[in-house]
């Protein structure tokens, strides 16, 4: 839900903390790569659909002084203070990996990640797929600067075909009974507001792409925890999204569900709710352990469809990652 890109506040403080832990630390304008191996899935909540693994989880990011890139996200700072964040974002969306056997859901996870932000440097160790930074010796007058990416994305809407498919039977629809959903590109604005290790974002999301033409709104509380040589993340808050949204992905008509309107569904905007837990702990200077545990509660438009049989969708990985 939440890319958050750790600051150190204290004047000079970036600088004495990089050259006592030169190996957390990159100039402003060079690249991270890292790749979580491990085993791990994620709940399917559709009739029939298959859980989706999730084993290899590669990331790309790129922080400079204005622009950013975490994986599925980019964006460009328009103002920033010591307590608030203002930028412009556009991310990939995640609602269509439901219905796909293979999709960008296979290879990233939903929630938070980042690195410290120290001046004009950004420390290594950001675990792309939601993961901490591997630095476990973080001053105390640390505080969070809000990023973006996310991971628990936008989405599409309905593609319709020349030729409905064959009525299902009963009151459930299956992945087999419908037309395709594609992915979206989201475009907006993200404010955060960030207090020493808390944090709080909103994310104000426009589909760019014409898929579905819906909006949709994230909003998310970060709070990290540092204990010896662990690193604890706990996260929540919820995401709205429109009619058009949610009925794009959710909603039946006749190229799905053929002449059968008892099973016509049209959906309506959602409150999605979830709350997320990580645990990053260092192993060699390469290598980090990570678990991760995400839940989230689909909103009644989304559970009324008769293509969902499940009110919640989990998330859980363990593994390593490995900093290149």
């Amino acid at each position: 839900m939440l890319t958050l890109l750790w600051a150190l506040q204290a004047a000079g403080a970036e600088e004495a903390y990089c050259e006592q832990n030169p190996d957390d630390c990159m100039a402003v304008g060079s690249w991270q790569f890292s790749v979580g191996l491990g085993l791990g899935v994620r709940t399917n909540p559709l009739y029939d659909g298959d859980d989706i693994p999730l084993v290899l989880l590669p990331e790309i990011s790129y922080y400079g002084e204005r622009f950013f890139l975490d994986t599925t996200s980019l964006g460009f700072t328009l103002v920033e203070t010591p307590a608030h964040m203002l930028n412009a974002v556009a991310t990939l969306g995640l609602e269509q990996m439901y219905f796909n056997d293979l999709s960008l859901g296979n290879f990233v996870l939903e929630g938070t990640g980042g690195g410290f932000n120290v001046g004009g440097l950004v420390s290594s160790g950001s675990l792309g797929n939601g993961a901490e930074n591997l630095d476990m010796n973080v001053p105390r007058d640390e505080t969070i600067t809000p990023n973006t990416t996310d991971k628990d994305g936008p989405n599409e809407f309905f593609h319709k075909t020349m030729n409905s498919p064959p009525a299902p039977v009963g009151d459930a629809v299956t992945l087999n009974d419908i037309g395709k959903r594609r992915m979206a590109v989201l475009g907006g604005l993200e404010y955060a507001y960030y207090r020493g290790r808390t944090a709080f974002s909103v994310q104000l999301l426009q589909d760019v792409s014409g898929v579905h033409k819906g909006q949709e709104v994230r909003a998310g509380v970060d709070y990290r925890l540092a204990l010896e040589r662990n690193r604890f993340t706990f996260a929540g808050g919820a995401v709205w999204q429109s009619d058009q949204f949610v009925d794009y992905y959710y909603g039946l008509d006749e190229s799905d569900v053929g002449e059968n309107s008892s099973l016509y569904y049209r959906g309506e905007a959602s409150v999605t709710p979830f709350v997320r837990l990580d645990w990053i702990r260092p192993i060699t200077p390469q290598w980090t352990f990570q678990a991760t545990v995400h839940n989230k509660w689909l909103g009644g438009g989304i559970t009324e469809s008769p293509m969902v049989d499940k009110g919640t969708s989990a998330t859980v990985f363990v593994g390593g990652v490995y900093h290149f």
